[in-house]
């Protein structure tokens, strides 16, 4: 992407904040789903989550001029809001087919509402470093 710094402009930066939080909201859900195993780790899976994210977007910065505010405590609900909803939409499997149509239907609006909502939040711009060398970030 550096050797094509056209990459990183207009819309591509729109691309790039989709990626990062798809990313990011993906591995928070999934990350919540497994409760046990976290437990096994003796991790807190939103702490390790958001130390992941941090490191990530660390060396992001090498390459993308462009993050997610991470320390926006809208961000964080947000993804509590997403993680809410993955759990509403696995307790579906109990209702009848057609009302299980329907609340999945709604519930898939409300989590690509929030998601919506994550992504128009207003990220954090950053100039490019001079070497493109990426270095470790933790």
């Amino acid at each position: 992407m550096r050797a094509n710094p056209w990459m990183l402009n207009g819309v591509n930066r729109l691309w790039i904040r989709f990626f990062l939080l798809a990313v990011f909201a993906t591995m928070y859900v999934r990350d919540h789903a497994r409760p046990v195993f976290h437990a096994a780790l003796g991790l807190d899976p939103t702490a390790y989550d958001f130390q992941v994210f941090h490191i990530t977007s660390e060396i992001a910065k090498q390459t993308f001029p462009v993050s997610l505010d991470l320390d926006n405590p809208a961000f964080r609900a947000g993804l509590e809001s997403l993680r809410v909803i993955s759990v509403k939409m696995a307790a579906l499997n109990s209702k009848p087919k057609a009302v299980r149509a329907v609340l999945k239907l709604a519930l898939q609006a409300q989590a690509a509402t929030m998601f919506v909502k994550l992504f128009l939040m207003k990220p954090k711009n950053h100039a490019l470093p001079t070497d493109v060398r990426l270095a470790p970030s933790w």
